[in-house]
């Protein structure tokens, strides 16, 4: 009888194992933040909007809850994220700025930057270690996301940083970014930003 009940068990064991390979790897399936939120206890609750509040604008709205869909999340990888153009920019950041000048980059791109000229960004490296990450993310994001070159520029200023390296493709501040959203237009406004560095797919600006 006991035999029987841990072959019972070890079978239940693989039939769930089974199921969460399935849903892992064939089953884009997502939850709605909202609906786990229905059924969390109050204290943790809490510490979900306490992390929601810090959150860019517009971007806690219908957020989703990945399950172990390792498809899902790991498609955008499968494709080559920098262009040729990002990889040649580096070798003028090499030449031309300084070893303690600072980009406005999102992660992809700031992890290029640091790997090929041990230049710093907003993100990449072990930022997430430094204090407020969030904020660096947040105003990161903003400075790509919003119209207002003078807000870009006083985001860009906070950070200290020198450059803007701006890739013509879908962005990943720690939020993702469709190209669609990103304004390009602002970084144009000579009152603020110089464009220095220009290749198929990215622009180097100088922050005046």
């Amino acid at each position: 009888m006991r035999t029987m009940r841990r072959q019972g068990k070890r079978l239940a064991v693989v039939a769930l194992f089974l199921f969460m390979l399935f849903m892992g790897y064939f089953w884009p399936f997502q939850i709605g933040l909202d609906e786990v939120r229905a059924h969390l206890p109050s204290f943790l609750d809490r510490e979900v909007q306490s992390v929601l509040d810090r959150l860019p604008p517009d971007t806690d709205k219908n957020l989703k809850l990945p399950l172990p869909e390792v498809k899902y999340q790991c498609d955008f990888y499968y494709d080559c994220v920098v262009g040729l153009g990002e990889y040649n920019a580096t070798f003028w950041i090499l030449n031309n700025t300084g070893k303690d000048d600072k980009f406005v980059a999102d992660i992809f791109a700031a992890e290029l930057i640091m790997g090929m000229t041990t230049r710093v960004s907003t993100e990449g490296g072990d930022w997430a270690n430094a204090p407020d990450p969030i904020s660096m993310m947040t105003h990161t994001n903003d400075i790509y996301k919003t119209n207002d070159a003078a807000h870009a520029y006083e985001l860009a200023k906070l950070e200290k940083a020198d450059y803007v390296f701006v890739p013509y493709r879908g962005l990943y501040t720690g939020w993702w970014l469709p190209k669609e959203e990103v304004n390009y237009a602002k970084f144009n406004d000579s009152r603020y930003f110089e464009p220095v560095f220009v290749d198929d797919n990215v622009t180097v600006y100088r922050i005046k």
